[in-house]
């Protein structure tokens, strides 16, 4: 496996915001002549959560390391928080997007299996790109050069409107006081049917981003008859992550501890893999 990082600003000589941030770390799978030396393997964009105020690490890493043991190529994009503004994040999540569909054939990616998994306001992101990612703010800061909108989108726990209980907190980061900007970024008001099709999942007692966000989104998706799948487990805190101890020891900064989650909530990535295989990935 390769390890490396790319700083999507200076690679494609994009105009950075003052104190942005475009940095894409990179896990990307060798081919092996003792296996398969032409495989094309999977990729999985990963967006992290934080409230757009800050990129969590334990919503990083560990989840494209165990994307990496199902067989994907992974990237995890730490990208601009406020007071940085809409459309930089989206912006920069095209880069990302443009950078793996645009090199796939060194990465040894297959260019029409490139997911992205989104976690609380990370998801709120990887909805936008797999609704709007040719919408007109981004097109004015980076003009796309090939398609940026996921295959798929894998979201967990998101912050999807700023509606009945809504995470103001991540709009307030991403849009200020710009009512018609919230408005159009509400993902209940991004999703048609051209929209990447999604899997969702959240928890009962998620006090932070409440489970209402995701069970509205999937009611959006079945309106517009665009494929999803919904899991809601009983019991969990928010930002729970991979849900083992890579992201979970003594002092995890605020968050649940394993023991007030139902067990299967770790089971998210299996089940995520195994969709995304019913949506056409080869995962070999």
């Amino acid at each position: 496996m390769k390890v490396f990082k790319i700083d999507l600003y200076e690679y494609f000589k994009v105009e950075r915001p003052t104190g942005g941030r475009a940095e894409l770390s990179c896990f990307v799978l060798e081919n092996s002549k003792e296996i398969n030396k032409n495989r094309k393997n999977p990729a999985m964009l990963v967006l992290p959560g934080g409230g757009y105020g800050f990129v969590s690490d334990r919503e990083g890493e560990p989840v494209a390391l165990s994307f990496v043991s199902k067989g994907f190529s992974a990237f995890v994009l730490t990208y601009s928080i406020a007071p940085i503004r809409f459309p930089h994040q989206l912006t920069e999540a095209v880069m990302a997007m443009n950078y793996i569909r645009l090199n796939a054939e060194e990465l040894f990616i297959n260019p029409e299996m490139v997911a992205s998994v989104g976690f609380s306001a990370g998801g709120h992101l990887c909805g936008t790109l797999g609704m709007i990612p040719d919408c007109k703010e981004v097109e004015s800061v980076f003009k796309s050069r090939v398609d940026a909108k996921p295959n798929a989108i894998l979201l967990g726990y998101p912050v999807v409107t700023q509606g009945n209980k809504g995470h103001f907190g991540s709009f307030n980061n991403l849009c200020g006081e710009d009512k018609e900007l919230r408005n159009r970024v509400d993902l209940l008001n991004c999703v048609d049917k051209n929209s990447a099709p999604a899997f969702i999942w959240s928890t009962f007692t998620d006090g932070c981003v409440p489970v209402r966000n995701s069970l509205l989104l999937a009611g959006a998706y079945d309106d517009v008859d665009v494929p999803f799948s919904i899991h809601v487990w009983g019991k969990g805190e928010h930002g729970l992550s991979v849900m083992n101890k890579t992201v979970y020891g003594k002092d995890c900064g605020g968050f649940g501890h394993l023991e007030t989650a139902t067990k299967t909530v770790a089971l998210w990535i299996d089940l995520a893999v195994e969709w995304l295989e019913e949506r056409g990935f080869c995962i070999e």
